[in-house]
């Protein structure tokens, strides 16, 4: 019996060694690293093995692959990417899990440091897909703290360049602790090149008090970093911080959008400060549902920019959708460009949506919410705001401005023109501000902002959704909704071409064109005649324009109906540019105004209205001139004068001196005149036309032939 139990008690200490010595195998080996050709190397227990393994100097590429056994239990973390000489392009170090390998983590608890460091590395690629193949976001990096200002999630510092972070879902819980970032460029103080080149592509970033931040110093600035395509949301201050030394900084086609509310009285989707340099570009993001829990004042921003001194922003293509309640609230923008650097914003093709009901903040009889608001007063400042579509449907407060777009400082050069705008509260609602002024009457504003403005409008849009900007409904072929085409913009936020004529304004380009479009529309005036002269540069299903007249008094007001004068017929279905004319004669002196309606063949129309008014001026004497052409066959025609109001009669007579036709026979008005004189039913021969009107007798000579 002694030793029946001996014996069971060996077999079970042997069989629990081999299952431990099994165990510390599958850790030796959780982690492969191959070269270039993809020849295994050899298996390491550690990230941070395998990497080490990798020579000081490369001639090749190299690549570490994750195993499903691996468990980040022999790491040491940070895991630090450091440099290799001779990292390039082709040379590159790829870090990711193996094909088959879904859902690996990497996760660590890490107080002063990141979870992932890339310290001097250059060409480093950590790309979260299995075998590199797919579009997942599929490994997850996490740093489980809930506070420590270094508590980061990846880091780049000491001049990191050229580096990728592709398709990772990068986590990180410190939204209520200052400092921290999920993704950081830090400084770099041993490299003047700084944690440069490098992209964040198609990852998913979840929380950090700021989910992407780059701060570098004067003497080495992160340069030239992109983050493309990326899901940003769940953070506590901001999407994007540059809050140190940055140029050239690019962040495009991302989503950027919070799920709950922090307590934070300051969220921003993307905010710059002034020592965002060079070229920044904000391109075909959407940003909505920002949101704070703070129980004090706060102010929520899309885009807020203090720019640096001498640097360009570009920001174009981008939805923001601003539509929640949110608390009390001090400011509430889509984009916003403040402080006093004089530099140069392109703010072009953006549709900005605000809404939500404002109970408290703000101060009565200043913006309180603004699709734009632009406050910067650099002397030198460039400001070109165009194509935009900025709706505010936000409702009450204590008596501060909801507006679409607001022009506060007028200093520097402005170029503002092409963009739509509108406010809904009837109360606290206008639809613009320019200066101290906010307007709710068209005319009015463009006024104020003359020589700007010129050909933007009041008019609210339809939208798929809250969220979704893309246009709906009635918006969808709105000539109204025609933008200037502007160079080097050629597709909006999805990728779809812009037509490059008539492109949309805002950042959609709605799948059906514009249906006709003017180029251009004026007029001329030959004594009693104007001759309309317009261009279409598209036109779809257009059966032709019908051209109608309208006489005003000196005030400017219409003392009569709109009279259909004319019809030119269309072109239906071109891309070409077309040129129409038409000639209005005969008007007797006085101010007029025009308009076509542009039908198409489905009976749907359009108006267009000439800009100005045209003056059809006061003959000072009478006058009868000579007929065109003479000789005729068998039509001609007689222009003459009237210089004050008088019973005018022109008649015509053979050369016997019989009365042939009475061509006016009628009180007239002082003014132009032109008739025609159509001889069908007479011989060919020599004929005489007389104007009388008043004491003024005058006859001419006209030849008829056959």
């Amino acid at each position: 019996m002694l030793k029946l139990v001996t014996k069971n008690l060996l077999s079970v200490v042997l069989f629990s060694f081999f299952l431990f010595n099994i165990q510390l195998m599958a850790q030796a080996n959780t982690v492969e690293l191959r070269d270039g050709t993809g020849t295994l190397l050899a298996n390491y227990a550690s990230i941070t093995e395998a990497y080490s393994a990798i020579p000081a100097t490369v001639t090749q590429a190299y690549l570490i692959e994750i195993l499903p056994a691996y468990d980040g239990s022999s790491e040491t973390f940070p895991i630090q990417l450091t440099v290799r000489e001779g990292a390039s392009a082709t040379n590159t170090i790829t870090i990711r899990p193996k094909a088959g390998n879904s859902g690996e983590q990497i996760v660590a608890a890490v107080t002063t440091n990141p979870v992932i460091l890339f310290n001097d590395a250059d060409f480093v690629i950590l790309d979260g897909r299995p075998g590199g193949v797919g579009d997942t976001a599929d490994l997850v990096i996490e740093n489980t703290l809930t506070s420590g200002s270094s508590s980061n999630t990846i880091n780049f510092i000491n001049g990191a360049t050229n580096n990728e972070v592709k398709y990772c879902f990068t986590k990180n819980h410190t939204q209520t602790t200052a400092g921290p970032r999920n993704i950081f460029f830090s400084t770099s103080a041993s490299n003047a090149s700084g944690n440069s080149d490098n992209l964040i592509y198609k990852c998913k970033i979840m929380g950090g008090r700021s989910t992407i931040g780059t701060s570098g110093t004067t003497a080495s600035p992160n340069s030239n970093n992109v983050v493309l395509d990326c899901e940003i949301f769940d953070f506590g201050y901001a999407g994007l911080w540059i809050l140190g030394a940055t140029n050239n900084f690019t962040i495009e086609g991302c989503q950027i959008y919070q799920t709950t509310g922090i307590s934070s009285t300051i969220v921003s989707g993307i905010i710059t400060g002034t020592s965002g340099l060079g070229i920044i570009n904000i391109k075909k993001n959407k940003i909505f549902d920002l949101q704070s829990s703070a129980s004090g004042t706060s102010s929520i921003r899309g885009i807020y920019v203090t720019p640096g001194t001498g640097s360009t922003y570009n920001i174009e293509n981008n939805f923001i959708s601003m539509m929640l309640d949110n608390g009390p609230i001090s400011s509430y923008n889509g984009i916003q460009i403040i402080g006093s650097n004089s530099h140069t914003s392109n703010i072009y093709y953006n549709s900005v949506r605000i809404g939500g009901v404002h109970s408290t903040g703000g101060t009565a009889g200043s913006v309180v919410s603004s699709g734009i608001l632009k406050s910067n007063s650099g002397a030198n400042t460039v400001y070109n705001q165009i194509n935009n579509i900025c709706i505010n449907e936000r409702t009450g407060g204590p008596g501060g401005f909801h507006v679409g777009s607001a022009i506060t400082s007028l200093t520097g050069t402005l170029n503002v023109n092409y963009n739509c705008y509108s406010s809904r509260d009837g109360t606290y609602g206008y639809n613009a501000a320019w200066g101290s002024s906010a307007y709710n009457i068209l005319s009015d504003y463009k006024t104020a902002a003359d020589p700007n403005e010129g050909n933007s409008l009041f008019k609210s849009v339809n939208f798929v959704s809250y969220t979704d900007l893309h246009l709906t409904g009635t918006s969808i072929s709105d000539v109204d909704l025609t933008a200037l085409p502007i160079a080097g913009i050629t597709e909006d936020i999805d990728g779809q071409l812009r037509h490059s004529v008539t492109p949309y304004k805002g950042a959609d380009e709605a799948d059906a064109p514009i249906p006709v479009e003017l180029t251009n529309f004026s007029a001329t005036v030959s004594n009693s005649s104007v001759t309309l002269h317009w261009s279409t540069a598209t036109e779809t299903n257009s059966k032709g324009f019908e051209i109608e007249r309208n006489m005003l008094t000196n005030g400017g007001k219409e003392i009569s109906e709109w009279k259909k004068i004319g019809f030119v017929s269309g072109n239906g279905t071109s891309t070409e540019l077309n040129n129409y004319s038409f000639t209005d004669n005969s008007l007797a002196s006085g101010n007029y105004s025009y308009r076509l309606k542009q039908i198409d063949f489905d009976g749907s129309f359009a108006y267009y209205w000439l800009n100005e008014t045209v003056e059809v001026s006061t003959p000072v004497e009478f006058a009868l001139l000579q007929n065109y052409p003479n000789p005729f066959n068998p039509v001609t025609k007689i222009k003459y004068a009237v210089s004050i109001r008088q019973y005018t009669t022109l008649k015509v007579y053979n050369i016997l001196g019989r009365e042939v036709a009475t061509l006016v026979n009628e009180y007239q008005a002082a003014g132009n005149y032109e008739v025609k004189f159509d001889a069908s039913n007479l011989s060919s021969g020599v004929y005489f036309y007389k104007l009388q009107s008043g004491n003024f007798v005058q006859t001419k000579k006209l030849l008829l032939m056959k």
